[in-house]
């Protein structure tokens, strides 16, 4: 079973790689849309075990708050900024490399899910009825 720090390390790595230096949503239910809508295209030692359920504030991926807890005690991410909305991926390009590989997936292919989960939460970010935005601020 995939633990909750190896989940938070495979998505900073992949964030980096493939989103570089944007902000990982921590709110709005954003990353728990973005992981279920492209969750064929992600590295199985992330996805494995997620389960997601619909709750009075919508699609929530249950193992989302541990991963993203999990990230910052581990310094992958910094705390969510003061509004609660994002936070950024602490690691650089070769320490991002470093843990894909460690993971059994190339460069190219972390690049790849990266992007495809930026792709993700770039879309949802767009149809969301209240628009959290990334920002500097945000």
């Amino acid at each position: 079973m995939t633990t909750r720090f190896e989940r938070a390390e495979i998505l900073a790595a992949i964030w980096r790689l493939g989103a570089k230096d944007k902000r990982l949503p921590t709110s709005h239910g954003i990353l728990d849309n973005a992981l279920k809508a492209c969750l064929d295209q992600l590295p199985d030692v992330l996805t494995n075990g997620l389960s997601f359920s619909y709750t009075s504030v919508g699609l929530r991926c249950h193992q989302v708050p541990d991963i993203l807890l999990a990230g910052q005690e581990a310094l992958l991410t910094t705390e969510p900024n003061p509004t609660y909305l994002s936070s950024m991926v602490t690691l650089d390009d070769d320490t991002a490399r470093e843990i894909a590989l460690g993971f059994g997936l190339s460069t190219k292919a972390a690049r790849e899910a990266g992007a495809v989960l930026l792709e993700a939460v770039e879309r949802i970010r767009k149809e969301w009825p209240d628009k959290p935005e990334e920002s500097a601020a945000a």
